[in-house]
């Protein structure tokens, strides 16, 4: 199938765009457009104007200073993925953007694409919850900033409101000696998530310390599992995993069941990435 007609505007400047956005009730952004095209496609998304931010001034470019790193609406997958400095600062951003679709995804999607997207198994929505990032949003009534954890309300839904466009992504730097970890299951490489977890690990004489886990894939948001962080705190290797268990249960009540798998096989998908990222970071600590 094919798009149903629609205008098409190219801003240079970020208030170009917020013009063109508002001037009808029915227009949508364009960067990557490696989910709007689809969706345009199979006529599950129509509007009148599509606002293309490919060339605006600034959206391009990925900064990294003592925060975090910045990322522009426009920056792709592939721009980001391959940032040197952007790795070093917040390496949870490699290890997302490596389970990201494929290399040709990746080389036209954006990363703040994928967090206006907001596909309750994407993995860049979760790690923006993961390290705490701000999302920068500009509209008729200037910019503001969201935080991660307010940003996504919903299956593909945000705090976004028509006229406006998300310009930036602020991820936060982890704390220091913390391990990183994203890890899923899936059915092939690519694939959305059936269910996966963001884990931000601090460990300290072969116990953790402190753990930030998120998990993805399974309802309709990115899910903070804050039962199994309480928990974690002090968990040692050769410690029981029945505790863990009942923890990522308690905080994952509310879980897809749908024809791609049941709510109680992601439920136990997530508890073994838990329990497998807490292993793997006290043996990558406790290695000479």
């Amino acid at each position: 199938m094919k798009p149903s007609a629609f205008d098409y505007a190219r801003p240079r400047s970020v208030a170009e765009a917020v013009e063109a956005l508002s001037s009808t009730e029915s227009s949508r952004v364009l960067a990557g457009g490696q989910s709007l095209i689809p969706a345009m496609n199979f006529r599950l998304a129509e509007m009148s104007l599509l606002v293309d931010i490919c060339d605006v001034d600034g959206l391009g470019t990925v900064s990294c200073d003592a925060a975090g790193v910045r990322v522009g609406a426009a920056a792709t997958q592939t721009r980001v993925l391959d940032d040197a400095d952007a790795a070093q600062a917040v390496p949870g951003l490699r290890a997302a953007l490596r389970h990201v679709g494929h290399l040709q995804i990746r080389n036209r999607g954006t990363v703040c694409g994928s967090l206006a997207h907001a596909d309750p198994a994407a993995e860049l929505p979760a790690l923006a919850l993961a390290s705490d990032a701000l999302i920068g949003i500009a509209g008729p009534r200037g910019r503001r900033e969201v935080t991660a954890a307010d940003f996504v309300t919903g299956p593909f839904t945000t705090v976004v409101e028509d006229g406006e466009l998300v310009t930036d992504a602020l991820f936060r730097r982890p704390p220091s000696g913390a391990v990183t970890v994203v890890d899923e299951v899936c059915r092939r490489a690519g694939d959305f998530a059936l269910a996966g977890l963001v884990a931000v690990v601090e460990a300290q004489d072969g116990a953790v310390r402190t753990a930030r886990l998120v998990g993805f894939g399974l309802r309709g948001v990115p899910t903070r599992l804050r039962n199994a962080e309480d928990v974690l705190a002090g968990w040692a290797g050769d410690h029981s995993i029945e505790a863990i268990t009942e923890a990522v249960a308690a905080d994952t009540t509310e879980v897809f069941d749908d024809t791609h798998a049941p709510g109680w096989y992601r439920r136990d998908a997530v508890t073994a990435l838990v329990v497998r990222t807490v292993r793997s970071v006290l043996e990558s600590h406790a290695a000479p």
